[in-house]
């Protein structure tokens, strides 16, 4: 029995005294891992490890993290209103590593745990701007290693302000959680951010609070499923210049999934209460889903995209990505607009709309045998009111209604339209479509 008392107290002694040492590195690794993961993501972004001392029951590390592309540094500073002479700021994250099977060193600070992992570390941030002026960016990271790698951190914001020439910042709490696992590299997100004000002597904005989530896991055709979601309680824009803009709540959401070779997901996006002095309140309500995209095709397309030059004219655009369009056709797919709905101060203006594509030989591909074997149907319903708007403030506009597009239907104007075999139909009026040779 003495033996066995002994066996384990020795046990734990390597466990609190040896392991931390030899477990360092592997935190040191997986930390390293998770940084280039997030590299891999975004080219634009480039993360340096600067410094990482490793003790044996804690280490220090510094990374560094810039964005590199012009393109975007020059967005960045015409929102912020940059000098481009100041040179760019970079992020510097400052971490402590508490490691261990029992990570006993991390008791001595907040959220301090014993709990089993690889490490535990606190994370603090500063921007650091070109000629070596530091700000301070409020806030925490808490963050554990699992012992299966799995990393998961929480920020943490108190309420706070900040005060500079010509320009002011007001922040109320957050409180954001992330994990990633790198046996799939699925990233999961969950925080809420209470609110935000900025302003400077030109115009000010504030945002009220703000919840958001998704997870995203990599697919075989290297883009990102999954879902998310983000609601904002209210957006107030006040330009001294102009007129004061309210809007809010907004709410948006998606879904994805690889089905076999394809991709399948939706949207929705609201928005209402968008108020315009001397206009009114709008609002809008947006849904859609699509089913059957090749995901090869509209991997392809994407990434084009987001590589082109922000120069890039339409034509050089469409041919970047006019061979991954025709096999994206080929494949055929289907695509529904479920709610396009507008709440005017003239009345409400919905529509429905769907298109579906048979899948065809790539190897024949042609457009218009596209154009023929596509089918799609349309339904709009305008308020009398917005037509009589309209037709005020545009007296061509009534053309519409006199060849028979929007048909009267009590205090509405409704128009069905359907497409098959090249042959439009619009309120029951046929409409042949020429395809040329």
């Amino acid at each position: 029995m003495k033996k066995g008392i002994v066996i384990l107290i020795v046990l734990v002694a390597v466990v609190i005294l040896l392991s931390p040492g030899l477990i360092g590195r592997i935190a040191e690794e997986s930390v390293d891992e998770n940084l280039q993961r997030a590299v891999q993501e975004n080219e634009d972004i480039v993360v340096t490890s600067e410094v990482f001392d490793r003790g044996w029951f804690s280490s220090e590390g510094r990374h560094r993290i810039e964005i590199r592309d012009p393109d975007v540094q020059d967005a960045i500073r015409e929102l912020i209103g940059g000098d481009p002479s100041d040179g760019f700021p970079s992020l510097i994250v400052d971490t402590r590593l508490d490691h261990g099977l029992i990570p006993v060193a991390s008791m001595g600070r907040e959220k301090g745990s014993l709990a089993p992992g690889l490490g535990s570390a606190v994370s603090t941030m500063h921007i650091e701007f070109s000629d070596g002026e530091t700000f301070p960016i409020p806030g925490t990271i808490y963050s554990d290693i699992g012992l299966d790698g799995v990393v998961r951190a929480n920020y943490l914001v108190e309420p706070g302000s900040h005060a500079t020439d010509g320009a002011s910042a007001k922040w109320g709490s957050a409180d954001i959680e992330f994990s990633s696992d790198p046996s799939d590299q699925t990233a999961v997100v969950d925080g809420t951010v209470d609110s935000l004000h900025i302003s400077t002597s030109e115009a000010s904005m504030t945002v009220g609070e703000m919840t958001f989530a998704g997870t995203q896991t990599p697919s075989k055709f290297g883009m990102m499923v999954g879902d998310f979601a983000l609601d904002i309680a209210s957006v107030t824009v006040d330009e001294t210049a102009s007129e004061t803009v309210n809007l809010g709540p907004i709410s948006i959401s998606g879904t994805s999934e690889i089905v076999g070779d394809r991709i399948d997901g939706d949207m929705n996006m609201s928005l209402s209460g968008l108020v315009v002095p001397g206009y009114g309140e709008s609002g809008f309500d947006f849904a859609a889903r699509f089913a059957g995209f090749d995901g090869e095709a509209l991997s392809q397309i994407v990434e084009a995209l987001e590589s082109a030059d922000d120069s890039a004219t339409p034509d050089q655009l469409r041919v970047l990505i006019e061979d991954d369009l025709e096999q994206l056709a080929a494949a055929g797919f289907e695509l529904h607009f479920d709610r396009f709905d507008f709440a005017l101060p003239q009345g409400p203006v919905t529509a429905k709309m769907r298109f579906t594509l048979p899948e065809s030989d790539a190897a024949q591909f042609d457009w218009t045998n596209v154009l023929l074997d596509l089918d799609a149907e349309a339904d709009l319903t305008v308020a009398e009111e917005f037509v009589d708007f309209a037709m005020t403030m545009n007296p061509q506009a009534g053309a519409i209604v006199g060849m028979g597009f929007l048909r009267k239907s009590g205090d509405v104007y409704e128009m069905r339209a359907e497409y098959a075999k090249g042959l439009l139909t619009v309120n029951g009026a046929p409409m042949p479509i020429p395809l040329g040779p």
